[in-house]
């Protein structure tokens, strides 16, 4: 299987960017099985023009995977939870909060992870301001948006470095090996996961492509986000490899 996360077809953010269509369609000529791992369609910061540009030629490539019985999974995310029942009456795609996937003697969790995001779940109708004052700004510029939403970023960092639940040397360590640029509250809850008898944990939303080993040794993965260098996680029997996007053959 190929996971992804974050295409954000129809954000005029992510323009410079490999077409997606190419990605399925390598999936499909390599019998893979794709799962779009949250946030594959900004219905939140898009135009119904926008996105239907973006989805004619997906749509494609949807259905020829439909006919050699290949699956496609969606977990959906925070930019697109309320397409939930819009996607699975495509009856191409399979929609799922998460994924359990067993795949050779390991166990894999798939999520986008938007639950986890402290902001997100303390602070909703905040978040919901900021959204919406986000898909303002992309429409004066995209420029204005990236550099707003890296302060923000920044700022929201800090608070949880500052409250971090947690204490002592050991877990300053385990924070220290975070993805640089994403929140502490993402690999505390990555880890709780592993600590459920999952080998690898799969998450998208922070835009943070990397990987990191668990105290337990179970590990950790990020999509990131689908933009000018954009990465994929390869799970074949059991093994985990992030990838990125470039080094599919054309």
């Amino acid at each position: 299987m190929l996971v992804v996360s974050d295409v954000h077809l129809g954000n005029p953010l992510y323009r410079p960017r490999r077409p997606f269509v190419e990605f399925l369609r390598y999936a499909r000529e390599h019998d893979y099985p794709v799962c779009i791992n949250g946030d594959g369609i900004d219905i939140v910061q898009s135009s119904i023009a926008r996105l239907a540009r973006d989805l004619s030629g997906c749509n494609h490539e949807f259905a020829r995977f439909a006919t050699r019985g290949l699956p496609i999974y969606y977990t959906v995310g925070n930019h697109d939870i309320v397409l939930e029942q819009f996607l699975d009456d495509w009856g191409v795609i399979r929609v799922a909060p998460f994924l359990n996937v067993e795949s050779g003697d390991r166990r894999i969790r798939v999520e986008h992870s938007h639950i986890y995001d402290e902001m997100f779940v303390k602070y909703p109708k905040t978040y919901d301001v900021m959204t919406i004052l986000g898909s303002l700004m992309l429409r004066v510029s995209p420029k204005v948006f990236r550099a707003t939403s890296v302060f923000n970023t920044a700022l929201i960092a800090l608070g949880e470095w500052r409250h971090a639940s947690y204490k002592g040397s050991d877990d300053a360590t385990r924070l220290a090996q975070a993805i640089p640029g994403e929140r502490p509250a993402l690999l505390r809850s990555a880890q709780e996961i592993a600590e459920r008898g999952f080998d690898a944990v799969i998450f998208g939303h922070t835009h943070r492509p990397g990987q990191v080993e668990l105290p337990n040794g179970s590990w950790y993965y990020n999509t990131g986000v689908w933009e000018s260098n954009p990465y994929y996680a390869e799970i074949d029997h059991g093994h985990v490899t992030l990838r990125p996007v470039s080094s599919i053959a054309a």
